[in-house]
């Protein structure tokens, strides 16, 4: 599912913009979760309330804040270079004030059918290009992590640690929801605090793994033969 915003402040643009995307979507099978705004600001609100979005299509003449003063905030203080942002407006000569919200194209109206048509496949081309990465929150920053840079994750109450080759983040989520997202990338339930992928483990026990990090994480004992059965269907698969 793609998480669309649609910002503008003329209503007629809101309702065309949409009734087309939703027809896209129905062409490439693409299921939309579409939100629409009527201003910068409500936009910015919906941001820091914690929303995101795959792609904005943001009208650049707006009152109070307008589509570059968003962008550049969205790109500047949240730290989002993930959202792509499609610009629309009825005038050309924007090129060098979107340079640094660093847009995916600009379109200009009146808007149609084949000008959304053209930037929506591009858009979902590269959307589903990042899909081998798992995307989570932290404040207002959305960040993605590659699959094959995470070690494992560590669920603590509410709060779940990821940790990857890089860096250690904290999220809040539901471990349970991260594996149904992620068990068809070898990802291993082996304890109820403890999700780590295969590809990380270097030494396997029965009671425990040690990781490419050198930590020793312990496998319950209520995980440990279907912890053996999914090691080998793995190494089978492999």
């Amino acid at each position: 599912m793609l998480r669309i915003a649609i910002c503008d402040d003329d209503n007629f643009v809101c309702s065309q913009l949409e009734e087309i995307l939703l027809n896209l979507g129905e062409a490439y099978l693409e299921k939309l979760d579409i939100d629409i705004f009527y201003s910068g600001m409500e936009l910015d609100k919906s941001i820091q309330n914690g929303e995101s979005y795959d792609l904005i299509f943001l009208d650049i003449e707006m009152e109070h804040m307008n589509g570059v003063e968003f962008g550049t905030k969205l790109r500047n203080e949240y730290e989002n270079e993930i959202t792509l942002i499609i610009y629309i407006s009825s005038m050309e000569n924007y090129a060098m004030q979107l340079f640094q919200a660093r847009p995916m194209d600009f379109i200009i109206k009146p808007l149609n059918y084949e000008k959304i048509s053209k930037v929506f496949e591009t858009a979902l081309r590269l959307i589903l290009k990042d899909n081998e990465v798992f995307q989570y929150q932290t404040g207002h920053t959305v960040c993605k992590a590659p699959l094959k840079d995470i070690l494992y994750f560590e669920s603590v109450n509410r709060k779940i640690n990821i940790i990857t080759t890089r860096r250690k983040d904290i999220f809040y989520g539901i471990l349970n929801d991260i594996y149904k997202n992620l068990q068809a990338y070898n990802f291993i339930y082996i304890h109820k605090s403890f999700l780590v992928n295969y590809n990380h483990i270097v030494k396997f026990e029965y009671r425990q793994v040690t990781m490419s990090d050198n930590r020793i994480l312990p496998i319950s004992q209520q995980n440990r033969k279907a912890v053996r059965s999914l090691q080998l269907r793995i190494e089978r698969n492999k």
